[in-house]
């Protein structure tokens, strides 16, 4: 499925926008206080792909400021999902190895 197809599947608000991330950058959200592993596959997360990457939907950001912090080219769009949405996501890896 190409990225075109994936976009043309969803409904997406003119407000925000949908993103592909590696899923092993999922780790890193324990340098935000999120631990454990990605075990739904629910909004914001709208796609897993082959490849395991997921698409991911959310408001888009658009502040120049808080662009120029993260480092990302104007080529690249960014969202922000709250944690609460991300904490959804994720059970404890404890709780994962004991299935």
């Amino acid at each position: 499925m190409s990225d075109s197809e994936i976009l043309a599947k969803l409904d997406i608000p003119e407000e925000e926008t949908a993103v592909e991330i590696y899923a092993r950058l999922m780790p890193h959200l324990a340098k935000d206080g999120l631990s454990g592993i990605v075990t739904s596959w629910v909004p914001p997360i709208v796609h897993v792909k082959e490849n395991g990457n997921l698409i991911v939907q959310g408001a888009r950001i658009t502040d120049s400021k808080a662009l120029a912090e993260m480092a990302i080219p104007d080529y690249e769009d960014v969202v922000e999902v709250s944690k609460v949405a991300i904490r959804a996501l994720l059970r404890e890896e404890h709780e994962a190895a004991d299935d």
